[in-house]
């Protein structure tokens, strides 16, 4: 005899815990490159072994009117769940720890001397006279990106760049597919024509998955319309070597920093990595406005 519907449905809903709380640690981190994709997948295999072999325990276990094998304990329901938490909380410390990638690629960056960057005028926001100056290495179609834009970077541009203490230096990090390097050119070309934070506001409103049409080129094209950009400068320069090679550069530039994921910030040379918290950045350029 199996166990009733309602005992499976509550061992269900445990594993499903479980993997809500993979997904915030997924959530609370930067967004990296695909080859660490494998180790999500390799922890999503781990719950779903969890949940199966929950499942058969719970259908194996023996009722009130089954007898045990002499001197063995019953399975104990509270015991039984609490050990599969375990093992999957130990997977995800794990990865935390930087178990699922390899060990030589660490998630923060040393601190750098923000001289190598290279800056472009275009692609500065605040006063040129600033104590703190930010750089922030960005993907487009970085989901991530977009929650710091959306959540965070209007309360830093109130508080620290209208008021003269910082000026953040946006510079690319295009690694999630074409999309992402077109959507960059793209806003190089709103740079050359003095409109750069407008063009990369309306990207980040408009993220739509990863290389799934929402940054193709006549999808670029229409964002600079709706910005009544040159369109006769606009689009040949989406396919200028040159605004690609800014791109490209800036890539470099950040991989040689240290920058694995997206976003990544310097603060007068000091890390800061992932959609942190509004709090997480005030410490961190409070403490920088204060040296």
């Amino acid at each position: 005899m199996t166990d009733s519907p309602e005992e499976i449905i509550e061992v269900v809903q445990d594993t499903a815990e479980v993997e809500s709380e993979i997904e915030e640690v997924r959530e609370s981190s930067p967004r990296t490159p695909r080859w660490i994709a494998p180790a999500w997948f390799f922890l999503g295999v781990i719950v779903g072994i969890v949940g199966f072999a929950a499942y058969n325990l719970l259908l194996a276990r023996p009722t009130a009117t089954t007898s045990t094998t002499a001197g063995a304990p019953a399975l104990d329901d509270t015991a039984m769940r609490a050990a599969a938490r375990q093992g999957v909380i130990e997977a995800i410390a794990t990865l935390q720890a930087g178990g699922g990638q390899p060990a030589a690629e660490s998630q923060e960056p040393a601190v750098v001397d923000q001289g190598q960057f290279t800056v472009r005028a275009a692609n500065v926001t605040g006063s040129e006279t600033a104590a703190v100056t930010v750089f922030e290495f960005s993907d487009f179609q970085c989901p991530f990106c977009g929650r710091f834009e959306n959540t965070v970077a209007p309360a830093l541009l109130q508080q620290y760049v209208d008021t003269g203490k910082i000026k953040i230096v946006y510079k690319h990090s295009a690694f999630l597919g074409p999309e992402s390097v077109w959507a960059a050119q793209a806003s190089e070309c709103a740079a050359d024509q003095g409109r750069f934070w407008e063009y990369h506001d309306l990207l980040f409103d408009r993220q739509a998955g990863e290389n799934q049409g929402a940054f193709n080129k006549d999808k670029l094209i229409g964002f600079a319309k709706e910005l009544s950009l040159d369109m006769a400068k606009f689009e040949p320069c989406l396919t200028n070597d040159e605004t690609l090679a800014r791109v490209q550069a800036d890539t470099q530039e950040g991989q040689q920093a240290g920058v694995r994921g997206t976003p990544t910030f310097f603060i007068n040379g000091q890390p800061l990595v992932g959609a942190q918290p509004l709090q997480a950045f005030q410490a961190a350029i409070d403490q920088a406005l204060n040296q």
